[in-house]
C-alpha cells in the first residue's frame, strides 16, 4: 500500500520571508551589543569570535561556543519536528513559527527582567544568548524546508553571491526577449529572473532594515526594545494559523 503524500504547503507572500529576514537582523544586532560580540543569526560570525578568543584566552568562547551549540541543537529538533507532522498530515508552518516565537520570548525576558548582564561570561547572557540562537536555528530550517526556493532569512553572505546571480541571469533573460519579443518561452524566463532576484534583494533589504532597526533601538531604548521581534513572529504565526484555517 503506498504511503498518501503530506498535503502541498501554499506558496508564501514575498513579505514573510522578508519579515523573517527582518527579525533575523534586528535580533543579531541586539546580541551583538547586548551580549558582547555574539553572533546568533549570522552564526558564522560567532565562529569568528570565538576563534579569536580562543587565541587570546578570552573567556566570552564559552558563550559562543554553547550559543553555535543551541542553533545547532534547536535546527536538529525543528528539522525532526516538521518530519513528524508532515508524516501525521498536519501543517507545520504556524507551529514552527510558534516555536520560534516562544524561543524569542524566553530570549526578551531573560535580558528584560533577569539581572543586568555584566560581561561575555556572565551565565544570564550565555543562557539568553543559547535561546538567541536557539530561535534563529528554527527559523533557518523553518525557511529551508518549509519555504522551498525562499533564501535563507539570516545568512546573508550566500545572498550576496546570489543577488549577483540573479542579476546576471535577469540581463541575459531581458536581452533574450528584447531580441525576439513574441517568444514566450523567453517572456517567461525574464519573469522567472525577476521573480528571483525580487525575492533575494527583499530579503537582503529586510536584513539590513532589521540591523538598523536594532540599532537605532538599542540606542534609544535599550533593551526594552527587544521584544519588537517577539511580536512580529507572534503576528505571523497568527497569519499562519488563519491562514491554514
Amino acid at each position: 500500500m503506498t504511503e498518501a503524500a503530506p498535503a502541498r504547503e501554499m506558496p508564501l507572500p514575498r513579505t514573510v520571508p522578508a519579515l523573517l529576514a527582518f527579525v533575523a537582523g534586528y535580533v543579531d544586532l541586539y546580541t551583538f551589543l547586548a551580549l558582547f560580540g555574539l553572533f546568533v543569526a549570522q552564526v558564522t560570525g560567532s565562529f569568528v569570535t570565538a576563534g579569536a578568543e580562543l587565541v587570546t584566552h578570552d573567556t566570552g568562547i564559552g558563550g559562543k561556543l554553547i550559543a553555535i551549540a543551541a542553533f545547532l541543537i534547536a535546527a536538529a529538533l525543528t528539522a525532526a519536528a516538521i518530519g513528524l507532522m508532515r508524516a501525521a498530515h498536519r501543517t507545520p508552518l504556524p507551529w514552527m513559527l510558534a516555536l520560534e516565537t516562544a524561543l524569542l520570548a524566553i530570549f526578551t525576558a531573560l535580558i528584560l527582567l533577569g539581572p543586568p548582564i555584566r560581561s561575555a561570561a556572565d551565565w544570564h547572557g550565555i543562557v539568553a544568548g543559547a535561546f538567541a540562537a536557539m530561535a534563529m536555528g528554527t527559523q533557518s530550517v523553518i525557511v529551508r524546508q518549509l519555504m522551498r526556493g525562499i533564501p535563507q532569512t539570516n545568512v546573508m553572505t550566500g545572498n550576496m553571491t546570489q543577488i549577483s546571480i540573479d542579476t546576471t541571469e535577469l540581463i541575459i533573460s531581458w536581452r533574450r526577449y528584447a531580441r525576439d519579443r513574441g517568444n514566450e518561452t523567453a517572456k517567461r524566463e525574464l519573469a522567472a529572473a525577476r521573480g528571483r532576484l525580487a525575492t533575494v534583494l527583499s530579503i537582503a533589504i529586510g536584513f539590513v532594515l532589521g540591523s538598523v532597526a536594532g540599532a537605532v533601538s538599542y540606542a534609544h531604548s535599550g533593551l526594552a526594545g527587544a521584544p519588537l521581534a517577539v511580536i512580529i513572529v507572534g503576528a505571523l504565526t497568527v497569519w499562519a494559523l488563519l491562514r491554514e484555517s
